[in-house]
């Protein structure tokens, strides 16, 4: 097994699990952004935060915790490296969804005094 295999199958599986939650979450995260947000701009902005945030911090905590030592990684079995891989994307991912819940579900709508004229 060559030194980028292990590199290559993780990043196949976190973009594969990122790519799965950006697809479940994205409309209804939308939704309720523009909901809470007083102008439109910022939900889009927030949105796509929020989708950088789904696809670059799974593929962070896959490359730094769920790969083994490049030394190691010729005698890792593969299946292992996936598994690997697999359970760090997820906890991040979990992470992520949580902490956005967390944040989101205390924060309420902009009164008709608070929204900007356009």
């Amino acid at each position: 097994m060559s030194d980028f295999f292990p590199i290559l199958l993780a990043l196949v599986i976190s973009l594969a699990l990122s790519t799965g939650t950006v697809f479940a979450l994205h409309r209804p995260l939308h939704k309720m952004l523009e909901a809470i947000c007083p102008v439109g701009i910022t939900a889009e902005f927030w949105t796509r935060a929020a989708v950088t945030v789904i696809y670059l911090l799974p593929l962070w905590v896959v490359l730094v915790f769920g790969l083994p030592d490049m030394e190691r990684a010729n005698y890792v079995h593969p299946g292992e490296i996936a598994r690997r891989s697999l359970a760090a994307a997820s906890f991040a991912l979990v992470g992520i969804v949580i902490a956005a819940g967390f944040r989101l579900s205390g924060l309420r709508s902009p009164s008709n005094y608070e929204t900007p004229v356009r």
